[in-house]
């Protein structure tokens, strides 16, 4: 081959053209999506502002994004916004900067969820079992136990398993 066909064939196969009429290569835009996702902002605005109002003084801005973050995720995963609130002021009280970790480790109760949220054929979370982490509890069937995860005997209440049969 030339040097000039060379350099044709690169041409073309690195120029590739947009999809034609501005469409999405990816599939059709999703605006309920992006509004879940605006309004989960807005509540981790909010979370984080209860975190600020609890210490007495401004949140510093790395400090900020960081629980927002955290928040808009938790938010996602089904947990309600005042619970998060209450463990934000707890945090803030504390001098503790990782909702992730406290969320994890809380022992306060969840407020009963709102019907329709869990995935279809996971029974409602019971509100006794998975005395470790009730909201892991509430959220992940595995942790519907009696004592100890892994330890302690499936909840006959409402861990999927038992409940099936």
């Amino acid at each position: 081959m030339t040097r000039e066909a060379l350099e044709t064939s690169h041409r073309t196969e690195r120029e590739t053209e947009a999809a034609p009429g501005g469409e999405n290569p990816s599939g059709p835009e999703v605006p309920h999506q992006r509004e879940a996702t605006r309004k989960n902002a807005a509540a981790g605005s909010r979370v984080v502002d209860a975190y600020a109002a609890s210490l007495g003084r401004p949140v510093m801005n790395g400090t900020r994004a960081k629980l927002e973050r955290q928040a808009v995720e938790l938010l996602a995963q089904g947990l309600p916004e005042a619970w998060l609130c209450d463990r934000a002021r707890e945090m803030a009280g504390r001098g503790w900067m990782d909702m992730f970790r406290h969320v994890e480790m809380s022992k306060a109760p969840l407020a009963p969820p709102a019907p329709g949220r869990t995935r279809p054929g996971v029974p409602e979370w019971c509100g006794q079992c998975g005395d470790d982490n009730p909201a892991a509890a509430r959220l992940n069937p595995r942790f519907r136990t009696l004592g100890e995860l892994g330890t302690g005997e499936k909840c006959p209440r409402c861990h999927p398993d038992v409940v099936a049969r």
